[in-house]
């Protein structure tokens, strides 16, 4: 750091000065808690549409419902690894938005707008087209199983269809998100797992006429929800108060510079998000490695995806917290406050770590009431139990390292976590997921031993960064 760089930050605090204690500012908390409530109910309910396809589909014969949740494991993260490297221009526009509107400039938060929905229009179209075709090429690296490829490539090329819907959305997001309008997501991602709760219901089981269209079923509900979400949150841009106060659709706001800025600040968490999934996607490959060589079928694959979808809970959860905290990061900087952004920030993480850390001890004390929603399957249960209870006791430790990342992302830090989340993923989890499932013979509770690894160390250098306090010199 340059001198005249490091003159620029406030003096160094203690780090229980810095993270104002164990308890929480009743102020702070009350505006964290605000803000995040919507943005919790409105991921939980957008997760949810995935969620529910699981559910759902765990639930139909075991000769479909087993081989099914195994191809949604691999097909839903393969769709998050390519969607949500797009969907990351939702993090740019959010930390310019809530720059902006912390400075006073709510027109310039209007061409964020527009320049956000401009990039998610055109890197959709394209991308969707080019996965759609290439899906049948790469699927069956993850599984071996003939029952699992049939599912989950099918499943995954419908799904593919949507991939605009998601893009969109997330660009309008990071601008509701930004000027603190966090409900509105939440209005739209409600209506649309209703409606996705509704398809399921008709297309995977045949209901009322409709044709068993089984895992085919879940995904083209799931992508018609995902287009109705869209129109929603689109439809609020062109409410009378957002275009008189933000006139986001004016043709002079298209900017190659907004564009770039976007783009720029987006692009290091799309790549974090594109590590993060690959990450999982190579720890499914060993997952499915050691179904294949036990020879009984997708039974670990099946266990790992109802795993993934109960802790997701706590994982969206943190993200949305982490989201409201990364807005009033970057309001609190634009207002040239960057003592009262670290004090959002630390107060995030404690109510983080109190609320998901006891949500993850009631996982870890009845793991099998939480595993039985998605698949009731005994042998599923058996092989859930043991990781889902390790997880769950770090569900303090997730939603620390969670938020201090998202925070991260609001200060326009998002470079470093990029270069973080690309060595957890690449050096320490998949390595030692290896190492303690196949290598040491601990199968999946072995596995999961790595992800309890990558959590403390995640904190560890996250929390570490967010109290040297250098985040807040950065421009936006």
């Amino acid at each position: 750091m340059s001198a005249s760089r490091a003159a620029n930050l406030p003096p160094r605090l203690s780090p229980l000065e810095t993270i104002g204690g164990i308890g929480v500012g009743r102020a702070r908390s009350k505006m964290i808690l605000s803000l995040a409530w919507p943005v919790v109910l409105g991921m939980l309910t957008q997760t949810a549409v995935n969620l529910v396809d699981s559910a759902m589909v765990g639930h139909l014969p075991d000769r479909v419902a087993i081989p099914g949740q195994a191809a949604l494991n691999v097909a839903i993260v393969l769709f998050w690894a390519i969607g949500g490297f797009l969907s990351s221009i939702q993090v740019g526009a959010q930390a310019i938005v809530a720059r902006r509107y912390g400075e006073g400039e709510k027109l310039l938060a209007g061409r964020a707008l527009a320049n956000a929905t401009t990039i998610a229009f055109t890197t959709a179209i394209v991308v969707s087209i080019a996965a759609y075709l290439i899906v049948p090429f790469v699927f069956g690296f993850f599984h071996k199983d003939p029952e699992v490829n049939r599912w989950g490539i099918s499943y995954l090329q419908i799904r593919m269809i949507g991939l605009l819907s998601m893009v969109a959305t997330q660009g309008c997001k990071g601008f509701f998100d930004g000027i603190g309008r966090t409900y509105v997501h939440m209005v739209a991602a409600i209506i649309m797992n209703v409606i996705n709760i509704f398809g399921n219901w008709l297309l995977i089981y045949g209901n009322l006429g409709f044709p068993r269209l089984e895992v085919d079923g879940a995904a083209i509900a799931s992508t018609i929800s995902t287009y109705i979400g869209l129109f929603i949150i689109l439809g609020w841009t062109f409410t009378a108060e957002i275009r008189k106060n933000y006139r986001p659709f004016r043709l002079g706001n298209f900017d190659l510079r907004v564009i770039w800025d976007i783009v720029r600040l987006s692009v290091p968490s799309g790549i974090a998000t594109v590590a993060m999934m690959t990450g999982f996607l190579l720890f499914q490959k060993i997952v499915g490695d050691i179904d294949d060589s036990a020879g009984h079928g997708a039974i670990y694959g099946a266990a790992t995806k109802v795993i993934i979808d109960i802790l997701s809970v706590t994982f969206m959860s943190c993200i949305a917290v982490g989201t409201a905290t990364a807005t009033l990061v970057g309001q609190s900087l634009g207002r040239g406050k960057p003592r009262r952004a670290e004090l959002f920030g630390w107060d995030s993480v404690k109510l983080g770590f109190y609320l998901f850390g006891a949500f993850g001890l009631t996982i870890a004390l009845w793991p099998g009431l939480f595993i039985q929603i998605f698949n009731p399957n005994p042998e599923i249960i058996a092989a859930a139990s043991p990781p889902l209870r390790l997880m769950g006791s770090c569900g303090g430790l997730i939603a620390a390292g969670l938020i201090l990342m998202q925070a991260m992302f609001g200060a326009g830090n998002a470079k470093f976590v990029m270069w973080v989340e690309l060595g957890l993923h690449f050096l320490v989890l998949v390595p030692l997921a290896w190492v303690f499932g196949v290598l040491l013979e601990g199968e999946l509770l072995g596995m999961w031993m790595s992800g309890v690894v990558y959590v403390s160390l995640l904190v560890l250098v996250m929390g570490y960064t967010f109290y040297r306090g250098r985040w807040k010199t950065i421009r936006v």
